[in-house]
């Protein structure tokens, strides 16, 4: 049985090894968890809606939030993309790592099609409050410095909200998030609350083992 200081001494040796810094070398970071998305209704459908570029069965179609995670290839064998009409947003985040301002640009958010899309992009440490980092441009994979904003914390979050509804599939089309090697950050420590939670809920299942063993 797992007693409650073995299970206190786990956590913090797991918390121990998200603080130390990880060997990265040669990596780049890809967002890997969609934490919200959200339809402004301004685009021709309802959304999530994108396509596949630069072939595909058409566009816009209805797709995934996914898409927009890792760099994997769509099911045509070229990349997938979500639309972001103006008004329409997704969140997306890093469960096994975090950015942080290294040397140089540290965030690349990469789009297709030249048509004039535009969308803002904004960062967070906590994946609530929410600050404006600066505007990704279409047809490009739009590179981002978080030392242009003095943002010196642990970036868990990166929110990219349309700003328009140009193109065949309206809006900001997002294939991917990127980050460099030098800008990769130890995983994400549990919250404090999510830890104190674990261990009442531990505490109060020991307490009703013994006391179960005590009404035999």
């Amino acid at each position: 049985m797992l007693t409650l200081r073995k299970f206190l001494i786990s956590m913090l040796a797991l918390a121990s090894m998200a603080l130390t810094t990880q060997a990265h070398a040669g990596l780049i970071g890809y967002a890997d968890v969609v934490l919200d998305y959200f339809d402004s209704g301004a685009g021709p459908m309802a959304g999530p809606y994108g396509g596949t570029y630069p072939t595909g069965p058409g566009f816009p179609i209805a797709v995934s939030t996914s898409v927009v995670l890792g760099n994997e290839p769509g099911t045509t064998g070229f990349p997938d993309f979500l639309s972001l009409p103006t008004g329409s947003y997704v969140t997306v985040g890093f469960t096994d790592e975090t950015v942080i301002d290294g040397v140089g640009d540290d965030i690349f958010i990469q789009e297709v099609g030249a048509n004039g899309e535009r969308a803002n992009v904004y960062v967070s440490a906590d994946a609530v409050n929410f600050i404006f980092l600066g505007v990704a441009a279409d047809d490009v994979t739009t590179a981002f410095d978080l030392a242009s904003i003095g943002f010196t914390d642990a970036v868990r979050a990166i929110k990219i909200v349309g700003l328009d509804a140009f193109g065949g599939s309206p809006g900001f089309d997002v294939m991917n998030v990127q980050v460099l090697p030098g800008s990769i950050g130890p995983a994400p420590v549990p919250a404090p609350g999510t830890l104190a939670l674990a261990v009442i809920g531990l505490a109060g299942l020991a307490a009703a083992r013994r006391n179960k063993k005590q009404a035999q």
